[in-house]
């Protein structure tokens, strides 16, 4: 399924190593040469893409790129938009609250 995701957001005829889609991938251009303002990386624990997310961050890091990671425990990818689940699931709203709290907060900060 994930190469069929992957292959939608890709022009036609690339690879899964398109920079689009691995931006730490061989393809991609180096991080470190890269101007990016600082980034907000909002990670669901449960999300099938979360080590790649975090990797990602990491590799960010290294390049001496300001990275902020908010972990939302216990959610899966694109929780925040399940508003059914938001309205029945005092944790999964506390999950959704708390993400827009924080990503307010990085965005009165930078």
């Amino acid at each position: 399924m994930m190469k069929k995701f992957t292959s939608l957001a890709v022009p036609i005829g690339s690879t899964g190593e398109h920079p689009i889609v691995w931006p730490i991938g061989p393809r991609a251009p180096p991080l470190a040469t890269l101007k990016l303002p600082p980034m907000l990386v909002v990670v669901a624990e449960m999300d099938l893409l979360r080590d790649y997310q975090l990797e990602y961050c990491e590799e960010m890091k290294k390049a001496g790129k300001e990275v902020e990671v908010f972990m939302n425990y216990g959610m899966r990818h694109s929780f925040q938009f399940n508003k059914l689940a938001i309205d029945t699931d005092p944790e999964m709203a506390a999950q959704a609250n708390k993400m827009v709290e924080v990503i307010v907060s990085f965005i009165n900060r930078n």
